[in-house]
């Protein structure tokens, strides 16, 4: 079973746990080692969808005391988008989906106000740590996602961040990823660098059509799925 299969499978399986032991916001969760005899995993790969959790919101850990649910009416997206992942078989195709549209809106805010020679600085700085990795035959794809983060940010929009991190974290959850794909990162990083340049010159639609190319990679690369079955106009040309 690949990584993010176990992760999909751990995660649903501690989600009919809580649903079978009636546990309500505020209750404890058992144990990580009765998680992970209940769920016939491994303590470590049990721990890594708990700090996943941690980190959406969904749980929190009280030192000495064990780890507990949070209550639902705060978190209702992330719960909301729990839900759909763990019934919609089209889920991953949708989340990625909505990330795009998320990453789009991004863009279009980021140039209706200044970005500054610092800000496109530190893009051109990512860019260039993505360069050295792919040289050195190193994966880049966690520059790549500062590098979206980033964008994020700069829209200076609480509410967006808010809403696009646990989208990002579900679609990595979900996700299989191929490793041979040194010859994609390639063609994207092109892309990352027209994206800084079109940021830093106000051509919305130029960076909006990287960032589209940008997606029908990672569609690949996540899904599985070949470039000519991505949307008509976004492929990224792989030819040499």
């Amino acid at each position: 079973m690949s990584g993010s299969s176990k992760f999909e499978a751990i995660f649903k399986g501690i989600h009919k746990l809580i649903e079978e032991d009636g546990l309500r916001p505020g209750d404890r969760l058992p144990s990580e080692r009765e998680l992970s005899e209940r769920l016939n995993a491994g303590r470590s790969s049990v721990r890594e969808v708990l700090r996943s959790l941690e980190l959406l919101g969904l749980i929190s850990t009280r030192r000495g005391e064990g780890t507990f649910l949070e209550p639902v009416y705060a978190h209702q997206f992330v719960d909301l988008l729990a839900g759909f992942i763990l019934k919609n078989e089209n889920a991953k195709k949708d989340v990625m989906e909505m990330r795009m549209i998320l990453e789009i809106g991004a863009v279009r805010l980021i140039q209706k106000h200044p970005v500054t020679k610092e800000q496109t600085a530190h893009l051109e700085y990512l860019v260039e740590k993505m360069k050295r990795l792919v040289y050195d035959h190193q994966n880049p794809k966690k520059v790549m996602m500062d590098f979206h983060a980033y964008l994020i940010k700069l829209t200076d929009n609480y509410l967006l961040t808010r809403v696009w991190h646990p989208v990002v974290c579900f679609e990595k959850a979900i996700s299989k990823e191929k490793d041979d794909e040194e010859k994609i990162y390639r063609k994207m990083i092109a892309c990352y660098e027209e994206i800084v340049d079109a940021i830093k010159e106000k051509r919305e639609w130029s960076a909006i059509s990287c960032l589209e190319r940008l997606f029908a990679a990672w569609r690949s690369i996540r899904t599985g799925i070949s470039h000519h079955e991505s949307t008509s106009g976004m492929e990224l040309d792989l030819t040499d």
